[in-house]
């Protein structure tokens, strides 16, 4: 969820750091905000918050399909073919990308919108939501754009072309398609992982296993 990086995101607080985003759990910094919130608001402040940390949970789980280790990695030791990043933060803390997904097809910059029993309905670059037009897919477009220019940088001289996907997951709603957007997956629950599955490889285990280890340092997504 990109706040400070974005118009009309913004967020004033900053959470605390750490050296290595491996260890971020899904859903830590609105975690942190929805804590906050209820703190100084009192109960009933921190819904939405506690609603975006929830949807970030359980994009999460869906994602460990794919970078969990199989069978067959641990009998020839090696690492899962894909790997994953939660709640990276941007520059100073006050914003972070949801989820990086890094396997054979490039970087899937994934941002989850929880619409919990809401109506979706997805028209190009127009994801609707119980009748409202929001700009979901702008900023899906914008966060992607935002890894690109500030992770690939560092890794393509030695890498070579490595492609940025941006992604956006449905969580908790059925969704409608009139037309899908150009650039930016969109996918449910349900369809999000075939999704993944679907995309053409261009990375060896070698390269998604480099930009993994540039990824997780903090100072890789500072501007």
């Amino acid at each position: 969820m990109v706040g400070a990086t974005l118009p009309g995101m913004e967020n004033t607080t900053t959470y605390p750091g750490t050296t290595d985003l491996a260890t971020h759990y899904p859903g830590r910094r609105v975690g942190h905000e929805a804590a906050r919130r209820r703190a100084e608001q009192g109960p009933g402040a921190d819904r939405t918050w506690r609603l975006g940390a929830d949807g970030e949970e359980r994009t999460a789980h869906l994602l460990e399909s794919l970078t969990g280790r199989t069978r067959r990695d641990r009998f020839l030791h090696r690492p899962p073919s894909w790997r994953v990043l939660h709640s990276v933060p941007l520059d100073d803390g006050t914003a972070d990308i949801d989820h990086v997904l890094i396997g054979p097809p490039g970087v899937c910059v994934v941002n989850t919108r929880h619409h919990r029993g809401g109506r979706v309905l997805l028209d190009g670059d127009a994801l609707v939501v119980n009748g409202f037009r929001t700009d979901a897919v702008a900023r899906a477009r914008a966060e992607g754009a935002l890894a690109r220019a500030l992770l690939l940088p560092r890794l393509e001289a030695e890498l070579g072309p490595v492609p940025v996907r941006p992604v956006i997951a449905i969580v908790g709603a059925a969704m409608q398609v009139a037309r899908w957007p150009d650039d930016v997956i969109v996918a449910t629950e349900g369809a999000l992982i075939a999704a993944m599955r679907g995309l053409a490889p261009v990375l060896d285990a070698r390269r998604v296993e480099r930009v993994h280890d540039v990824a997780r340092r903090p100072e890789s997504w500072r501007v």
